[in-house]
């Protein structure tokens, strides 16, 4: 009888545990989602929520990120222009599994869009692991040129000759000059550019700064590497 109780208590006390955190969640979502539409107003931007209202706008889904995981989810889209891009700025949600654990990762993304045509390709900090999966599989492009570059960045894609091409001595020196510590993911298909920090999320506060910094990289990142912006 006295184990009945202790269970009971138990498994209480973990339902109400898992009910304070999902209302707690859906509460901060809820704050979020109020916190970026008027964010979205102050820059000017159309707030969407969940869907793309026109899909010219939306990212290329080819790229590394939203090909990643399961239930991919897209939130709190805001779409406009600068810089003489379409932009879409949003929060990506997937879900990775290993074994019996699950992790969630979410990040905030500005999707870059204009005739571009743009090798598909994906340029990320280079970790540790990267360095010891490299030496079996060989997918990481390198420049004798730029051993800064090489050894900061992993760089990949289908095409190696067109990311070649692509990969200007000015990008080179352009990506090597982005401080380390921000560890900016640059990820390119066809129309499509877009930037992000993997599981950092941004502010209501902090979104023009972020669409600043962004909207930089793209800019500086298509004038050095030579390709022309459709008007």
């Amino acid at each position: 009888m006295h184990s009945n109780i202790i269970f009971y208590l138990f498994a209480g006390i973990v339902i109400v545990g898992i009910l304070v955190t999902t209302i707690g969640s859906r509460i901060r979502a809820k704050k979020r989602t109020q916190a970026l539409q008027t964010a979205a107003q102050e820059l000017g931007f159309a707030f969407e929520g969940e869907g793309w209202s026109d899909p010219t706008r939306a990212p290329q889904l080819e790229t590394a990120l939203f090909t990643r995981g399961r239930y991919r989810e897209f939130r709190n889209i805001m779409t406009g222009t600068t810089a003489g891009f379409k932009v879409g700025i949003f929060d990506y949600t997937f879900i990775t599994r290993a074994g019996k654990s699950s992790h969630t990762w979410t990040q905030t993304v500005t999707a870059f869009t204009q005739e571009l045509g743009l090798p598909l390709f994906e340029m990320r900090p280079e970790s540790f692991m990267d360095r010891v999966g490299d030496a079996f599989v060989h997918q990481d492009i390198k420049f004798d040129s730029h051993p800064d570059f090489s050894r900061r960045y992993l760089l990949r894609g289908p095409d190696p000759e067109k990311i070649r091409e692509l990969f200007s001595p000015a990008l080179l020196t352009f990506c090597e000059g982005l401080a380390a510590k921000d560890k900016w993911h640059v990820e390119g298909c066809g129309a499509s550019l877009i930037v992000y920090r993997s599981e950092a999320t941004v502010d209501a506060a902090e979104v023009r700064s972020f669409l600043d910094e962004t909207s930089s990289i793209a800019r500086n990142f298509i004038g050095c590497c030579g390709l022309r912006k459709s008007a």
